[in-house]
């Protein structure tokens, strides 16, 4: 199908601001979306806010989730097509991505039929004696939802099939870099029967979208993926909002003197490298044992030199061009600076146009960028360890905590770990680049607040309202 058609809705016909989108390698039209900014997003919660009111039965939002769920899959080879022409993710990866949302989606659809709710025991007290008290989960309001580039199927579906699921209208600002994943999936929830209202996508520079979002008190949740620099500053901006967080991550990775090496190679350069290395759960530092650091590095070096770098339409390519020139010369800038400063590299270290190859540093400094920020491309950075405390010492200085992993047999050591690094998950034996779409994901610091999984984020979009039953219309307070 073409894109032409694909707009976000409404614009001033006034206005007419229209914006075309390219194909991130060939420059090739993908399609034309609308360009709203302030006005429209005001005009976009007027109609959410109006959905929201009339409300919708769960099981309704159920059914509507399910159907979506099917489109979905109907769609998987268009959507993945256009993932990979729109922010340049290889095609295997794309596919991945929206196997990811069908199953997402499908999740939600279950999820809205068992929001959660409870019995309280208030018979636990004398004064409570005869008193029934249940929680009635209540959906909060409209949510907006601010989303990435980088998984502009999955992370969109995270943010609105929970909303729904749980009650809430949505207005969603997808990247101004990938806008048309979203439109399209505006379409498939309409077809599927997703009222007027519901979903409201409006698509331009985010500033004056999220701002009038900011100050609108109709908007209830604000959902938002992506810098932490950006987060904080929509959350002091809007204070008495309900913020879900998914900011940026440094992730870590520690291999044992007693590791199965083979395993942790394999998962580094899976964890490393996939989507170039694009994802807040790529890893980034990487701290080796010193007994087995030599051997192991040794190994691991021709393994990312023989990772395939280049056109993601090509079914053998990991890593792909980063989204734009100014993030490759950026990630390409940082590796020289740590190479400047001391660190030797190992393997990669190229740059051709947005395309950087699949770099693996060994000794940058503890304060080098490759080291303390988010870099957000295709580059691990070694440091050799004495052991896991040293490790857990290491991985702790950061100001970031998403996911980190230890690879070892020593399940005391394991625990250690678990317990001592300050991370939203820890994995042990898996890459810190794994997540299902059920578990509970989010970090701490400056990793975020507020958790993602389909029915963690339900939780968040919904206030408990307690009920006090007295069935004989006779109680008395006890004193």
């Amino acid at each position: 199908m073409t894109y032409e058609s694909l707009q976000s809705r409404p614009i001033d016909a006034k206005a007419g601001v229209v914006e075309t989108r390219r194909d991130l390698l060939t420059g090739e039209a993908l399609g034309v979306v609308a360009v709203g900014g302030a006005a429209e997003a005001a005009r976009a919660v007027d109609r959410a806010h109006t959905a929201f009111m009339r409300g919708l039965p769960a099981d309704v939002r159920s059914q509507i989730l399910s159907r979506a769920a099917s489109l979905l899959e109907e769609s998987a080879d268009e959507l993945a097509t256009l993932i990979r022409r729109e922010v340049g993710k290889p095609a295997t990866a794309a596919a991945t991505e929206v196997a990811r949302a069908v199953t997402t989606t499908r999740y939600a659809a279950e999820e809205a039929r068992r929001l959660p709710g409870e019995r309280v025991p208030l018979e636990a007290t004398a004064a409570g004696a005869g008193v029934l008290a249940v929680t009635v989960p209540e959906p909060r309001g409209v949510v907006a939802a601010i989303t990435p580039f980088n998984f502009p199927v999955n992370l969109v579906m995270h943010k609105v099939a929970p909303a729904l699921a749980a009650g809430c209208p949505v207005v969603l600002k997808p990247s101004e870099k990938a806008p048309l994943t979203s439109l399209r999936i505006a379409e498939l929830l309409a077809e599927a029967g997703l009222p007027e209202g519901w979903l409201e996508v409006v698509h331009g520079h985010p500033e004056p979208i999220v701002d009038a979002w900011c100050d609108d008190d109709r908007v209830a949740v604000l959902t938002f993926t992506g810098s932490a620099k950006v987060g904080w500053s929509l959350k002091a901006r809007s204070p008495r909002k309900i913020h879900i967080l998914e900011l940026g991550s440094t992730s870590a990775m520690y291999v044992s003197r007693d590791a199965d090496l083979d395993l942790a190679r394999r998962d580094a350069v899976q964890a490393g490298f996939a989507y170039a290395g694009q994802a807040c759960i790529s890893l980034q530092r990487l701290y080796v044992d010193d007994v087995i650091a030599d051997e192991f590095l040794a190994l691991l070096a021709p393994d990312v030199s023989g990772v395939r770098a280049g056109d993601p339409a090509a079914p053998e390519v990991v890593v792909g061009p980063l989204i734009t020139d100014a993030a490759a010369e950026r990630v390409s800038t940082w590796i020289g600076e740590a190479r400047d400063r001391g660190a030797t590299i190992l393997a990669g270290g190229d740059r051709e146009g947005p395309l950087v190859s699949p770099t693996l540093v060994l000794g940058a400094q503890a304060d080098d960028k490759l080291m303390c920020e988010e870099v957000f491309g295709p580059v691990i950075s070694a440091a050799r360890v004495s052991g896991v405390d040293e490790a857990i010492e290491r991985i702790n200085d950061s100001r970031f905590g998403l996911n980190t992993s230890i690879y070892t047999r020593d399940l005391a050591a394991s625990l250690r770990f678990a317990e001592q690094v300050r991370s939203g998950t820890v994995l042990v034996n898996m890459p810190p680049s794994f997540r299902a779409d059920h578990m509970p994901y989010g970090g701490i610091g400056d990793s975020g607040q507020g958790r993602e999984g389909v029915r963690y984020t339900i939780a968040e979009m919904v206030d408990m309202k307690l009920v006090l039953l007295n069935p004989g219309g006779a109680w008395e307070e006890k004193q």
